[in-house]
């Protein structure tokens, strides 16, 4: 008797759980694949010397493998060569000097894009960061003849650093005698505690050092090593006296410190 109201009780958990999994079927819907309603590039300045080799990555939005395909495309061929791989991505080589426009496009009917700026230059940048005088809003605690003191960042030594208390507003400074027209700049990380990093910066020039015009702005950067280098191009024109990084946010911490900054120009 106890085996038959064992095996009733086994039966009746048997049925209870098919009827759910029935239930369950029964409540399933289908849903779309997801497809991707954007694509971007995020180095929208590109600048390349001669020669050079680089890849560019897109990115799509949301931030999915994407499902439609996609094309490389240079408005003015002559300046750069570009060979589209498996994953998307472009190799870009330099041919000459130049500038043109770096496009990707989707290839059906809703024509997602994004474009880029890209120049290349005859040789390397210019190093003119001697040529400058600095001067910063926050000086290290010590002076700045101090181990970590402000001078320490235009040293030309990736194994120096400038540190100091963080606080608003906070900026350096370069002035020079005879106005040169900057396009690139590099900065270098501190040799540790990466919330001390620059996160949010704007370069600012001036011919008078009170009227201020934005050339190059940038949010969200991170350095994902310790004296790591990283370069920045931007579009510019104008000789001007000088030159500000104005840093307004770092990440985090009540300290700041960069192991390097210095500013470049073109070659003739």
């Amino acid at each position: 008797m106890m085996n038959f109201k064992r095996i009733l009780t086994l039966k009746t958990v048997f049925l209870a759980v098919v009827a759910l999994a029935l239930t369950a079927c029964e409540g399933r819907r289908d849903f779309p694949d997801l497809v991707e309603n954007g694509v971007l590039i995020e180095k929208t300045d590109i600048l390349l010397v001669s020669g050079e080799t680089t890849d560019i990555e897109p990115t799509y939005e949301p931030n999915i493998f994407p499902t439609r395909d996609y094309a490389w495309e240079i408005d003015d061929p002559s300046v750069a060569d570009v060979v589209m791989n498996e994953d998307n991505s472009v190799t870009i080589t330099a041919k000459q000097a130049g500038e043109t426009i770096l496009r990707i496009v989707s290839q059906d009917g809703d024509a997602l894009s994004a474009e880029a700026k890209l120049k290349v230059i005859s040789s390397e940048p210019i190093d003119v960061t001697s040529k400058g005088t600095l001067s910063v809003s926050q000086e290290n605690g010590g002076g700045p003849n101090a181990g970590e003191g402000s001078p320490k960042l235009v040293d030309g030594d990736l194994n120096s650093k400038y540190l100091s208390e963080y606080k608003q507003p906070f900026w350096m400074t370069l002035e020079f005698e005879e106005a040169p027209v900057i396009n690139v700049y590099r900065l270098t990380s501190g040799n540790d505690a990466p919330g001390r990093d620059p996160r949010d910066w704007q370069i600012l020039a001036s011919n008078d050092g009170e009227n201020w015009e934005l050339l190059d702005e940038r949010n969200g950067e991170t350095f994902s090593g310790r004296n790591q280098t990283r370069e920045f191009y931007f579009s510019n024109t104008t000789e001007y006296k000088y030159y500000r990084l104005d840093v307004t946010s770092n990440n985090g911490s009540s300290l700041f410190q960069m192991s390097e900054w210095s500013v470049y120009v073109f070659p003739e």
